[in-house]
């Protein structure tokens, strides 16, 4: 890139000549340049007036590490009077790996200079002493290994105990045979064998690894809990079955910790069979959270070893577990292992309505994996479309989709062929058609509870109030909204935390739906005051209220056309079409986002275009839910039909619309499909060139997150187009917009800069930035060359 020295002369010069923030923006970026023309230039703003420059000026020596600026880096450490300076170049000699450096390091580690400044009533001494710990760590200072150890127990230093375990143990094995030591005496009170055993997790050496499988027998109970996370981390599969053992320790700390350890370690472990065996004799035991732990560690150990009979014999009966977690993981398992002799028990599971429904959806969960398709099968299933329970019916519609695709008919023993059966897909249409009603229920159902005990549950189950049939319907009473915020809460007032099994069962299937298909596309989160956020979006709030009033009949509808989108079929994709006329706000909204993923995976299925007229109706006339929605789904069908009402929807009021409208007319402009070869009527196209100015006027629009889209889009939509003059126009627009409001999507529009050409793109930077009359506005444009030419990959330039 021919400009590239003058950004880096240009950025040099205002390190020289700019004001404070000048300095500072420049430095950081020609650190993240790395560019070693600059070295000299920010080796004179180490002893600069304003302490931020110099931190920021020893901050991007550091990460350009050219040995030229070492010694001028070791004079500020031994002289610089601010802490926060010395911090910084302490870390900096780290970075670079100067061996020169030790000496200093150590002496600041172990002697505080007289002439460094407190701030207020801290030492700024301590951060620059642990800073020049950590960095003899990275230069493995072996020297420093006595002197290290001797400052751990030195009761006038600060409490350094688990930076210097770390530098020592990272330093040599030396260093780790010291922090071994504290960990193996026993005169040592338990914090300090805790803290070693934590530090140990760092080692991948055989004594490191040996030393803490001694210390799960430790009298302590916070250290064999420390050893057992370490033993994990490491990845010592090879004191799994040790450390099932301390599933019966008696000290909550340590099972916890055990389970936490055992979980990481299963999941890497490479030999399924030895795995099994090692918990052969835990599987029933008397701990239902330890029995609900080991079925959820064994899960992909049985995909490629089925459970031996007397342990498929063990957690069958598991399934019936009085404790709705052990229970659920057990249900989880079987259907997981493959054996179809589950499949009875499983069915009556589905079938006791009285059961926990957490229980109820993992049975027909594991109904649709094992594969078996039997018109008892169909009849529960079908069946439990229409339960009460929300989570019931989606499990329910996701096993029928399972055994649709990979399901076989199974004859029952008394006959002679197969039966004739309808499709699991039959039964779905069905569902979104209306074809199938909730009965009336006999008795309420049982409320999910925070108790995971099915029997406790059952006990506190409590009849739904005439007055709000909602809550009889989906478990879920009409929470009214706050028109103002809620106060903060404050530390110790935050309520417990549930099991993972509850959090599931007391949220809103919204979630489960929101998560089913990874097509989905997430919108970029667009950040406002808090306060505004209540205020501006109310009818948000309302939208979200109106929400959780589902009609159950109308949601039995709405998880079938979810549940649809995971099939290619013309008659689907017809129900699909017809679906989104209907009356329920729900099923059109679902339809329509079906019918987009189907489109997304898929656009040369024909019958799509069917569904482009009314999608257009809705751009222009639904809620704003189903006109995002609409947008999104005539992006992927590919119809340049729908490209003139996306143009219209720029100009839509809400701000969401408008961003989704620029993402949809960019995708569509760019993968749509010939109009003549797809036989697809198109009244009025719309050239690239028409779209891309019709961008340009968003890059004016109120909202950031709007004037960003319109950024990325025109970059998306302009790289395959020779139009240089045009490009050139679009370009300074952006750069020029991005000073017009706060200068927040600096960052972001620097980013969507890199689709450009890069040589064009930081010129026009580069003149705007000497052209600035204010450090404001040169800020910005920094901010934006740094975005565009620093390596994306570096995590250190996410900031």
């Amino acid at each position: 890139m021919t400009n590239y020295k003058e950004t880096v002369d240009t950025l040099c010069k205002l390190v020289q000549t700019g004001d404070e923030a000048d300095r500072c923006y420049a430095a950081r970026t020609l650190g993240l340049l790395k560019d070693t023309a600059s070295v000299e230039t920010l080796i004179e703003r180490l002893r600069d007036e304003d302490l931020d420059v110099a931190i920021d000026a020893a901050e991007a020596l550091g990460n350009i590490g050219s040995a030229e600026a070492v010694p001028a880096l070791i004079e500020s450490l031994e002289n610089d009077p601010s802490g926060e300076v010395c911090t910084m170049v302490a870390t900096a000699l780290g970075r670079i790996g100067a061996a020169e450096a030790i000496e200093p390091l150590l002496k600041i580690c172990l002697e505080r200079p007289e002439e460094m400044e407190w701030d207020d009533d801290w030492d700024t001494w301590w951060d620059a002493q642990k800073a020049a710990v950590k960095a003899l760590g990275k230069l493995k200072a072996e020297k420093a290994v006595d002197d290290l150890a001797a400052l751990i127990d030195d009761e006038t230093q600060q409490d350094m105990e688990p930076t210097l375990l770390n530098t020592l143990i990272r330093i040599s094995e030396a260093g780790e045979d010291l922090v071994i030591e504290r960990l193996r005496n026993q005169d040592r009170a338990p914090i300090h064998r805790r803290r070693a055993a934590g530090a140990l997790a760092r080692s991948r050496s055989a004594n490191a690894t040996k030393a803490l499988g001694r210390a799960l027998t430790d009298p302590a109970a916070d250290v064999r809990a420390e050893a057992a996370l370490s033993l994990a981390k490491q990845n010592a599969a090879s004191y799994l079955s040790a450390l099932t053992l301390l599933l019966r320790d008696p000290e909550g700390e340590v099972r916890r910790a055990a389970l936490k350890s055992i979980t990481r370690l299963a999941q890497n472990h490479e030999h399924a069979a030895d795995l099994e065996a090692s918990f052969q004799t835990m599987l029933t035991d008397p701990d239902p959270e330890v029995r609900a732990i080991l079925y959820s560690i064994l899960l992909p150990a049985v995909e490629t070893a089925p459970l031996s009979e007397q342990n498929f014999q063990d957690i069958l009966a598991g399934a019936n577990d009085s404790h709705a977690e052990a229970a659920a993981a057990a249900c989880t398992l079987l259907g997981a292992n493959g054996n179809p002799a589950a499949l009875e028990k499983l069915l009556q599971i589905v079938e006791d309505t009285n059961g926990h429904p957490m229980v109820r959806r993992e049975a027909a969960t594991a109904v649709g994996k094992l594969g078996r398709i039997s018109p008892r099968i169909l009849a529960t299933l079908e069946a439990a479309i229409t339960d009460q329970q929300q989570v019931v019916r989606l499990s329910a519609l996701a096993a029928l989709m399972d055994l649709e695709k990979n399901g076989r008919i199974v004859q029952e023993q008394e006959q002679d062929e197969p039966p004739t059966l309808p499709r699991p897909l039959e039964i779905i249409l069905g569902a979104l058609q209306g074809e199938i009603v909730i009965p009336q229920a006999s008795a309420p159902p049982v409320e999910v509870t925070l108790d995971t005990n099915i029997e406790n549950a059952e006990a506190a189950d409590e009849p739904a109030s005439d007055e709000n049939p909602e809550v009889a319907e989906t478990g879920l009473p009409d929470l009214d909204l706050p028109e103002t915020p809620a106060e903060i809460v404050a530390e110790g007032e935050v309520a417990p935390a549930m099991s993972t099994l509850d959090a599931i069962a007391m949220a809103n299937v919204e979630t489960l739906v929101a998560s089913s298909h990874p097509e989905k596309e997430i919108q970029d989160e667009i950040t406002q005051e808090y306060l505004e956020i209540v205020e501006d979006n109310k009818e948000i709030m309302q939208r979200m209220r109106s929400n959780r009033k589902i009609d159950a009949q109308d949601d039995i509808r709405r998880l079938a056309a979810h549940i649809l989108a995971d099939i290619e079929e013309i008659e689907v994709l017809k129900t699909l079409i017809q679906a989104l006329n209907d009356d329920a706000a729900i099923v059109r909204r679902e339809a329509a986002e079906s019918i987009g993923i189907l489109a997304q995976r898929n656009p040369q299925i024909k019958e799509l275009s069917d569904a482009v007229g009314t999608l257009i109706t809705q751009l222009a006339i639904a809620d704003l839910d189903q006109r995002i929605i609409s947008a999104r789904a005539l992006s992927h069908i590919g119809n340049r039909a729908a490209l003139a009402p996306l143009m219209e929807a720029l100009n839509a009021p809400e701000f969401t619309l408008r961003v989704q409208a620029i993402e949809a007319l960019v995708h569509l402009s760019l993968n749509s499909q010939d109009p003549v070869e797809a036989d697809h009527m198109v009244v009025r196209d719309v050239p690239p060139l028409s779209i891309a100015r019709q961008l340009m006027e968003r890059l004016e629009d109120d909202e950031m997150a709007v004037r960003v889209a319109a950024a990325k889009g025109l970059a998306e939509l302009l790289a395959p187009l020779q139009e240089e003059s045009f490009t050139r126009k679009v370009v300074e627009k952006i750069i020029a917009g991005v000073t017009l409001g706060t200068g927040e999507e600096a960052r972001l529009v620097g980013r969507a800069l890199r689709n450009f050409d890069t040589e064009l793109a930081n010129g026009i930077l580069l003149t705007n930035l000497k052209q600035a009359d204010d450090s404001i506005k040169r800020s910005v444009f920094i901010e934006m060359i740094e975005e565009l030419l620093t390596d994306r990959d570096n995590p250190e330039q996410a900031a």
